[in-house]
């Protein structure tokens, strides 16, 4: 007799693991999706040893990092003219 009670109580244990097993992924964060509007703008970025060029929105900026200070200075913006 106490072998058919603790073989259903078991039973109860495996069947509420499964039941929390499918629930859980209604309980965990879902992926982050982008929000809809209006495009980024381009932005491109090049460099050599410790400086830099950074296009952005038709404007270039100049970045130089001084390793002596520990710091980086931008120089800029300045427009490219149009053809």
């Amino acid at each position: 007799m106490s072998n058919s009670k603790s073989l259903k109580s078991l039973l109860v244990v495996v069947a509420f693991l499964l039941i929390a097993n499918l629930v859980r992924p209604l309980w965990s964060p879902g992926p982050a999706h982008a929000q809809d509007g209006e495009a980024a703008p381009g932005v491109a970025i090049t460099g050599a040893g410790m400086s830099a060029w950074i296009l952005k929105d038709g404007n270039v900026y100049y970045a130089v990092f001084e390793k002596q200070y520990e710091s980086i200075r931008i120089y800029g913006p300045e427009e490219l003219p149009e053809e």
